[in-house]
């Protein structure tokens, strides 16, 4: 895998960036389940259903639009309405860590300041919760376009590794040729689907990570991406 001071940046029309685990800090499995638990039972309580182990497991990161109907068949409920309930659990979890400063940014986010190319923000979570994070952490100017998910269970099926919002991002943007930086396989896979490079970001949580699928590149932090772009116009 190349280091990205050896990119030949002139090649890239734009930048592209997942959100969690790459602008800014993921929290901790514990604050979700506790959120969940918080959030998500009075919710629930509106269609009759207890948050049971088995839902607080499928309600957690990564969840499968197909296990989310055959509980909802299970209970007898709209699996719509269940995921809802789940969506806007999280999303009130995760606005209660970002404003308690559990969710900060990284220190090399305000690198991308010196960018000046389309840049955009792809990304699993919750568009709601993204726009809610960048505009708390006053990030969202340097965004030109978020593209992530509704509040949905039919969002479930265009997340990522499906390249569905890496291509509507290039398509807001009008270009063809970003480079994608993320921080977990899905996004490497993605990028390959979607055809552009990608940069496979180092952070504290998938420091000892194991790639089935080789990035374009891989990097250590945003500012060598950044350097990597002014390098090429000198």
């Amino acid at each position: 895998m190349a280091r990205c001071e050896a990119m030949n940046w002139a090649g890239y029309d734009g930048l592209l960036l997942d959100h969690d685990g790459v602008l800014v800090e993921l929290v901790d499995r514990d604050h979700i389940t506790a959120g969940l638990r918080e959030h998500g039972e009075p919710r629930l309580a509106e269609l009759d259903i207890d948050l049971d182990p088995a839902l607080l497991d499928a309600f957690q990161v990564g969840a499968e639009s197909g296990e989310i109907r055959a509980l909802a068949d299970q209970y007898g409920v709209d699996p719509g309405a269940l995921w809802r309930c789940r969506d806007d659990a999280i999303e009130a979890a995760l606005h209660t860590a970002t404003r308690d400063g559990e969710k900060p940014p990284y220190d090399d986010v305000d690198a991308l300041t010196a960018l000046d190319v389309p840049c955009g923000v792809v990304s699993n979570n919750q568009r709601r919760i993204v726009e809610f994070v960048l505009e708390t952490h006053g990030l969202r100017g340097l965004f030109d376009t978020v593209h992530a998910r509704d509040p949905t269970l039919a969002s479930l099926d265009r997340k990522k590794p499906a390249p569905t919002y890496l291509e509507a991002a290039m398509t807001g943007l009008g270009i063809e040729h970003p480079l994608y930086v993320g921080d977990s396989e899905s996004d490497v896979v993605a990028a390959h689907r979607a055809n552009v490079d990608v940069a496979f970001l180092r952070r504290p949580h998938n420091t000892d990570t194991s790639l089935s699928t080789d990035p374009t590149h891989e990097v250590e932090g945003l500012d060598e991406i950044v350097a990597a772009a002014q390098h090429s116009r000198h």
